[in-house]
């Protein structure tokens, strides 16, 4: 009974520390908790099962339920939310940017998996809402980086409101790299919070093409607010398990959709 109290204990304390740190790692909790990696990889199994946490690769992640249309969701949860399709994606993407471009990348889970991807091209100038991503460009000491400034939002990392859009308003770039809560191809692409919507809505309007990268789990979903009509997109990169209706119906469109 006692070590069924203490393995309780023990995994009461690892939740609380996801909850508040959002992620963790085996080793960190490992040497927080003072027990072994078998041990806790034993854990996160359990709680796993229990819809808890999510298991990641090395460590856990919270487990956020369902939420409501107008809620946003934290970046961490998003960065391993299908994460392989994320990642093909990016990877085609960064095919799509050629040197001495200028850039808009906000700051979605699969714009942070393209960053690493596109930071060594050449003469480029990158302006991000990101913060996360700016750090990743910064790698590059040869990069022009225009960091937006503004509200910081604590889930998604990123800075919105109107000071953000007065800023974006003072530039015109040749791509903007974006993401979307949801798209329904019949009515546009959705944002959850309506500061997020508007952010997005003004960097779509103050750049030559716009590239949507969104994988198949972002189809006929919708969020609380419209942020953009697709008409104001040149370009969709999604993965091999969206629908072909809907990809048929963007292409009706004008759009060019690879399916990767």
């Amino acid at each position: 009974m006692a070590q069924r109290t203490l393995i309780q204990e023990r995994r009461n304390r690892i939740l609380d520390y996801i909850t508040k740190n959002q992620k963790a790692d085996i080793k960190e909790l490992s040497e927080l908790l003072n027990a072994t990696e078998i041990t806790i990889r034993r854990d996160l199994i359990e709680l796993e099962k229990k819809k808890q946490l999510i298991r990641t690769h090395g460590g856990a992640i919270l487990n956020e339920q369902k939420k409501s249309v107008w809620q946003t969701s934290s970046i961490y949860n998003r960065l391993e939310r299908n994460r392989e399709k994320k990642e093909r994606i990016a990877q085609f993407s960064a095919t799509l940017i050629r040197d001495d471009e200028s850039l808009f990348i906000d700051g979605g889970s699969t714009n942070q998996i393209l960053a690493p991807l596109v930071k060594d091209r050449r003469n480029m100038l990158f302006v991000t809402n990101s913060p996360d991503v700016a750090d990743i460009l910064l790698e590059n000491e040869e990069n022009r980086i225009i960091q937006i400034g503004g509200e910081l939002t604590r889930d998604t990392h990123l800075t919105i409101g109107p000071d953000a859009e007065d800023n974006i308003r003072k530039y015109y770039v040749d791509k903007c790299i974006t993401s979307v809560s949801g798209i329904d191809p019949d009515v546009g692409c959705y944002a959850a919070i309506p500061s997020e919507a508007s952010m997005k809505r003004t960097l779509v309007s103050h750049s030559r093409e716009t590239i949507l990268l969104v994988d198949s789990s972002k189809f006929n979903r919708k969020a609380f607010c419209l942020a953009f009509d697709l008409s104001d997109v040149s370009t969709v990169v999604t993965d091999s398990d969206t629908p072909k209706d809907e990809i048929e119906k963007l292409r009706d469109r004008g759009i060019t959709v690879y399916v990767v």
